[in-house]
């Protein structure tokens, strides 16, 4: 189980280096001339892509109890393929090469709808857990994965056809399809069983109805915010109805924080991250939605509604879905490597260090980089410090791993076992970052133990 876990997460950590070495010759010069396109899709499409294409199979395990279509070998067909399709989009689009995203877009697309299928599939032999219809959020965003990665084909092809004004309407689409509809919509619906989880507290007994209430909410805010090219006043109501949504997931998320306050990274990033991607919503629906108010005609409506999604874009892609990869990996490695309770609280603390300086730092580096209105050299050193900060996390993931190798290999050789005593003081933790966490969950007889995914306080309860 730890090693396939490790496997399969170095491919989503190895997407999110790929992005920074991108992001460093775009800023750097080298490759300023390509602009942030490249590295922004190795980010969002690689990284983020794969890690929803992982952890959405293990938490559909949990919610369901029922193993998935398929099992291990799908999910790792699935991921590879959906690996390999992002790579063909990226040099395909870069290189002008229409043949090679079309085949990349189409491998991304039929590897999203195969987990449709497959967790439609299991929910269907689910014997009806009380948590089941959360899993529809991962079906729904994965279809929201096919058809934005179609739109965004779309965008590119009437671009170099000249078509401008179609370019920017399918631009629209594309951008909120994927950002509000694909990641928010799977980190809605997964922070409703994952945050209290985190929190080591139970979770809200209204949350599982309302964020279910809510899904229909979201696809229709997505949908709307996604037409505004076409017609601009429909991104103030898309906002609207999108929030209305969001609001049964974080109402109950906020009652669950005052009862147990955020204090480790994992925790404080999640609650950061949730806060910017609400930022960017209402920025989207209010700046796009005064476009109406103009005299501007349809194309310079829909050029101008492009103009301010690209100017959220950073700060959706660092501010809400790295950071929320960020904190969702910190809190699930230890859960994922095991090793038993002594170890799991030393890898705990080595990715809670310094985490309250670490999560303030970074989304104050962030909202420096983010001010349009400070000098250019002041916001390049915000970002470039912000994502210094970032950096401990695959950092603090391999200190993890190698810890564990060596504790294993010790139990195994008989010889240099540390003590429970001696490794909770071992590796110190930052003021308010709580050294704890939860022992790995046994297999149940299912087979191979790859498909057992972290605990949650939910399944606790039943």
């Amino acid at each position: 189980r730890r090693s396939t876990q490790v496997r399969r997460n170095s491919l989503v950590v190895a997407w999110i280096m790929v992005a920074a070495v991108l992001a460093v010759l775009v800023i750097g010069g080298p490759l300023g001339s390509w602009g942030t396109w490249l590295p922004l899709h190795a980010l969002m499409l690689g990284g983020i892509g794969s890690a929803i294409t992982v952890w959405s199979a293990h938490f559909a395990d949990t919610l369901l109890h029922r193993p998935a279509l398929g099992g291990a070998a799908l999910l790792d067909a699935r991921l590879y393929a959906h690996g390999a399709g992002t790579a063909l989009v990226l040099v395909g689009i870069t290189a002008n090469l229409s043949a090679l995203a079309v085949a990349g877009v189409a491998i991304v697309a039929l590897a999203a709808l195969t987990g449709v299928l497959a967790i439609a599939v299991q929910y269907r032999r689910a014997v009806a857990p009380r948590l089941a219809a959360l899993a529809i959020h991962y079906a729904v965003a994965l279809t929201l994965l096919a058809l934005g990665a179609a739109l965004g084909y779309l965008t590119s092809w009437s671009e170099s056809r000249g078509r401008a004004h179609l370019s920017d309407i399918f631009y629209v689409a594309h951008t909120t399809t994927m950002l509000l509809g694909f990641v928010g919509t799977t980190v809605l619906g997964t922070l409703t069983v994952l945050w209290p989880t985190m929190l080591r507290t139970k979770m809200e007994p209204e949350a599982p109805r309302w964020t279910t209430r809510g899904l229909p909410l979201l696809v229709t805010g997505t949908a709307l915010v996604a037409a505004s090219g076409v017609l601009t006043p429909l991104a103030a109501v898309g906002m609207v109805v999108y929030l209305a949504g969001a609001c049964g997931v974080i109402v109950p998320a906020v009652r669950t924080a005052r009862r147990v306050p955020p204090t480790s990274f994992a925790t404080a990033s999640a609650a950061a991250a949730v806060t910017w991607f609400l930022i960017g919503v209402v920025r989207i629906g209010t700046g796009v939605g005064a476009l109406a108010l103009g005299d501007a005609g349809p194309a310079d409506r829909v050029a101008a509604a492009r103009e301010v999604i690209h100017g959220v874009r950073v700060l959706l892609a660092a501010g809400f879905a790295l950071q929320v990869l960020a904190g969702a990996l910190s809190y699930l490695s230890p859960v994922m490597l095991g090793g038993g309770p002594a170890t799991t609280r030393l890898t705990n603390a080595i990715m809670d260090r310094a985490a309250a300086y670490r999560v303030v730092a970074a989304n104050a580096c962030l909202a420096l980089a983010l001010a349009t209105v400070l000098p250019w050299e002041v916001r390049l050193s915000g970002a470039v410090t912000a994502g210094a900060i970032a950096a401990y996390v695959p950092i603090g993931m391999g200190m993890s791993v190698r810890e564990v190798v060596r504790r294993t290999r010790g139990r195994k050789g008989g010889t240099g076992t540390i003590p429970a005593s001696a490794t909770a003081s071992g590796a110190p933790a930052s003021p308010g970052a709580p050294v704890r966490g939860p022992s790995p969950r046994p297999g149940r007889g299912r087979g191979s133990a790859v498909h057992q995914p972290p605990r949650t306080q939910e399944s606790v309860d039943e």
